[in-house]
């Protein structure tokens, strides 16, 4: 499903942000990637969307090589790829169900498949209650939720998420992470980037631990089970 090869990324004044990082993520797997702050957690999940191109080696995601895609191609590629970041990126003259419609208008579905595609998935994050709010009358852990269902709602093979309980409270950052479990579940690969260790060993999942760039640590958690839809 991912596949990175040899991949190193070195920014405009010699920062190593990744460094000869090759990783296989199958096909739905819950794979945590955590580090300090500067590690490359985030390089990686860019490098995997294509917002920063590698410096070395290859990525390939949903099948596809991204390292020499086109730019005109990259939003086409974003189509199999749900994004969940730690500041949430909500439209704020939007109300809820008008946001996670909107990841949906872009890619030209008629109104008629969005509006029972939208109730779906609000009701799937617990908010079909909210959709006529706007973002600024939400908590914050509402406002992730808008955006974890915005990141679903197209069904994508695969979610990046980037941080996504970093600014939430330690309870709510369980009701995040419930939701994107229960995500998992329904086949969808996640790769979720953290600093939370609380999480990472409560979830019993993959850990990829990366140092200055570097996978210093590849390992699946005690009683973890690989759950590979059929």
């Amino acid at each position: 499903m991912i596949r990175l090869e040899n991949v190193t990324k070195v920014y405009e004044g010699g920062t190593i942000a990744a460094n000869d990082v090759t990783l296989e993520i199958q096909k739905g797997e819950f794979v945590f990637l955590v580090g300090a702050s500067g590690s490359g957690k985030s390089t990686l999940i860019r490098l995997m969307l294509r917002d920063e191109p590698v410096t070395r080696g290859r990525i390939w995601v949903a099948g596809k090589d991204i390292t020499t895609l086109p730019k005109w191609k990259i939003p086409y590629l974003r189509r199999s790829v749900g994004t969940v970041f730690q500041d949430y990126k909500l439209l704020p003259n939007k109300t809820v169900s008008e946001n996670v419609a909107f990841a949906l208008e872009v890619l030209g579905r008629p109104s008629s498949a969005i509006k029972p595609q939208v109730e779906q998935v609000l009701d799937l994050v617990g908010l079909s209650d909210k959709g006529d709010r706007y973002p600024r009358q939400l908590s914050g852990g509402e406002q992730q939720r808008v955006s974890v269902a915005r990141a679903f709602v197209n069904r994508p093979p695969i979610m990046l998420c980037d941080e996504p309980t970093g600014n939430l409270d330690p309870k709510t950052s369980v009701g995040i992470m419930k939701l994107l479990d229960r995500i998992n579940r329904t086949g969808t690969t996640i790769v979720m980037a953290t600093h939370d260790h609380a999480i990472v060993d409560a979830m019993k999942r993959r850990v990829v631990a990366l140092e200055e760039g570097l996978v210093t640590r590849d390992e699946l958690a005690a009683g973890y089970e690989q759950r590979v839809p059929e």
